[in-house]
């Protein structure tokens, strides 16, 4: 193993110990505090941004009937409380009309709030596509070593060379292993993709109303169809094959036409049964086409 593929490894092993022992243990352990919800903030940088509505209210009613049964997570900032794991039950603590809630109180460095709040939110089957995308680049991003914001560009460096860099190839895979499902190959070209949709199509997937694989395709159209795709989508509850004809449907076949008819017409025997001035002039453009597509 050379000098980077040891070095990233270390850094990996070293932040899921640090994530072991900062998990809420299930038994035992030490004592829950009652904290203020007043003096709780939550993490504004957490992978996870959308919480469905109904969801939480459902939650609530039943802290409010059983109160909360897992502790949330939190660490000291300065005379407050800032979340790190647990902003669910929080906000549907808030919900239920609670003044305080059980928490255990961890020291977290602010270098292992992203890393966990990451691990933390791709352990829960509901996140959507950008959610979890965001996490694993924030995952990658301690990795590399590098800001979030220059994780794409990695990827997709390492996945046009990967032989140029067969060590860092090696510490992604070893991170996609640990984590489950999709390879990180397909992570590249199906899940970055979520980063640059646009803020419609995007602000849709998070909330959950919308499939990031319907987002990707009407992506593909012209922004000014956007919106009346995605309405259309959400409220008809279009299917993928139901959209891909919607899709179609849009796409101006005139031109494809023009010049597939053009190709079945433009012949030899055709142009010498012309008149000879047609012929001539018709052969004059077919010149100026030549030239124009030169």
């Amino acid at each position: 193993m050379n000098r980077f593929a040891k070095k990233s490894a270390d850094r990996m092993t070293a932040v899921l110990e640090r994530a072991r022992d900062y998990a809420v243990p299930v038994d035992g352990g030490a004592a829950p505090t009652l904290i203020a919800l007043a003096a709780v903030d939550v993490n504004p940088d957490q992978p996870r941004r959308h919480f469905d509505e109904a969801a939480l209210r459902e939650l609530a009613s039943s802290i409010a009937a059983q109160g909360v049964l897992q502790p949330i997570m939190v660490r000291p900032v300065g005379s407050r409380y800032q979340i790190v794991f647990g902003e669910r039950r929080f906000r549907a603590s808030q919900l239920a009309g609670l003044t305080s809630i059980p928490a255990l109180v961890k020291t977290v460095p602010d270098a292992d709030l992203p890393v966990l709040a990451a691990l933390e939110n791709l352990q829960r089957a509901d996140l959507n596509r950008f959610e979890e995308v965001r996490a694993k680049v924030h995952l990658l991003a301690e990795l590399f070593g590098v800001a979030p914001d220059d994780v794409p560009g990695e990827l997709r460096r390492l996945r046009a060379q990967p032989d140029e860099q067969p060590e860092r190839v090696a510490a992604v895979e070893q991170l996609f292993a640990q984590l489950g499902g999709e390879q990180w190959r397909s992570f590249v070209v199906n899940g970055l993709p979520v980063l640059r949709l646009a803020d419609l199509l995007r602000a849709e997937v998070e909330a959950g109303r919308l499939a990031y694989s319907k987002a990707l395709l009407i992506a593909r159209t012209p922004a000014e169809h956007h919106a009346a795709l995605v309405r259309r989508t959400v409220t008809e509850g279009l299917s993928q094959v139901d959209l891909q004809k919607e899709i179609k449907l849009l796409s101006p076949r005139e031109d494809a036409d023009t010049v597939t008819g053009l190709r079945q017409r433009l012949t030899a025997r055709r142009l010498a049964q012309l008149p000879r001035d047609r012929r001539a002039e018709a052969e004059r453009l077919i010149r100026k086409l030549h030239d124009l597509l030169a």
